[in-house]
């Protein structure tokens, strides 16, 4: 697995350069009226990923790599196993989900990720940061089983290359809908409950709670008319209510935009209503190309969103489309890891196939 260790590490060193602007990255979860729980997420960025949708069976053997790109850190043979979002060539997560319903998300966090400092006498508890949610993936069944066990290895700054680190946060849900968020900042680790079950980039998670009170005025419902003397003033349409939230795709407006449509959403039943609720309000954060951009020198950077998911966690369906077709797809986690014999992957950039309904045109009744 070293060769292929090494060539991950050529790739994140490649785009590493290009993430303090971008990774635009956002996850929430919503709830259905009889209770199920629905999380999606984007991917966002400039770079091309050659992502491919991974299914990893159980027994399935990892080994950490140390910040020296050995591969003698921890090893793990998974507990569970899982379907994900491969994004550099190799068998590991940005994004995925187990069988038993926990979700985790790795999202960028740059100019405050910090991971723990390197001990030589721990390497057999150490990985690299960006292997931290395939363990997660493979070891915990509930979020309140992540609580007690994530302190378990330690996560250090995997090798850096001239281009500069992978900065990362975690996300983790689970199909009761309890949700909790992991940052490493100044060498040191931090978990924190998230009952909102949003999460974006930097700043970190604490400041983007805390930022929620510059909105407090927000509401759902529409401002009524207003009467001066001599002149009544009407408002210009619906939507009034919702008058100040920010529609930037900077992370603090995404977090704030989220948090509110996800509270504000009426609720459904049932798994189809369920999945449509989440897209939809995922969907207020897509970035059309050209709407994000940068001067670099001469050249203009531009953000995208390469891929989005939205998982079932009750009953394991995780759905995944591309920037190119935006029809959804899902892979039934039970009987894609049930299947497996090894790590086998599905296409995730494929072309459009949008269908011709012409000839089921009927008479008119």
């Amino acid at each position: 697995m070293a060769r292929r260790v090494m060539a991950l590490l050529f790739v994140l060193c490649s785009i590493a350069s290009s993430l303090s602007s971008a990774g635009a990255c956002t996850s929430l979860r919503t709830r259905t009226s009889d209770g199920l729980v629905f999380y999606a997420r984007t991917m966002e960025g400039e770079w091309t990923l050659h992502t491919v949708m991974g299914v990893v069976p159980k027994g399935t053997v990892y080994q950490g790599t140390l910040p020296d790109g050995t591969s003698k850190g921890l090893k793990w043979k998974n507990k569970y196993a899982f379907v994900g979002m491969f994004d550099f060539g190799q068998p590991l997560v940005s994004d995925g989900m187990n069988e038993k319903g926990l979700v985790v998300g790795q999202l960028f966090l740059p100019g405050y990720a910090a991971y723990e400092t390197f001990e030589r006498s721990k390497a057999d508890k150490t990985l690299a940061q960006y292997e931290f949610g395939t363990w997660l993936l493979s070891n915990f069944a509930s979020v309140a089983e992540v609580r007690q066990g994530y302190r378990g290895v330690r996560v250090c700054q995997g090798p850096v290359g001239d281009s500069g680190p992978l900065p990362l946060h975690y996300v983790i849900h689970d199909a009761t809908g309890d949700c909790v968020v992991i940052e490493y900042t100044a060498g040191k680790v931090t978990l924190y409950d998230n009952p909102l079950g949003v999460l974006t980039n930097s700043p970190p998670f604490d400041w983007m709670r805390t930022n929620l009170n510059n909105y407090i005025t927000l509401t759902d419902m529409n401002v009524p008319q207003k009467e001066l003397k001599g002149l009544t003033l009407h408002p210009p349409g619906d939507g009034s209510g919702l008058f100040g939230l920010p529609g930037d795709y900077s992370p603090p407006s995404r977090f704030v935009r989220m948090v509110a449509l996800t509270q504000v959403a009426l609720p459904v039943a049932g798994a189809a209503a369920g999945l449509n609720q989440a897209i939809t309000i995922l969907d207020n954060v897509s970035i059309p190309v050209g709407s994000v951009r940068q001067r670099d020198g001469k050249a203009t950077r531009y953000d995208k969103t390469i891929w989005s998911v939205v998982a079932d966690t009750a009953n394991l369906r995780y759905y995944y489309r591309s920037m190119d077709n935006k029809n959804w797809r899902f892979v039934d986690v039970a009987k894609a890891v049930g299947a497996a014999k090894g790590i086998t992957t599905i296409p995730v950039f494929i072309p459009i196939d949008y269908p011709d309904v012409t000839n089921q045109a009927v008479p008119f009744k």
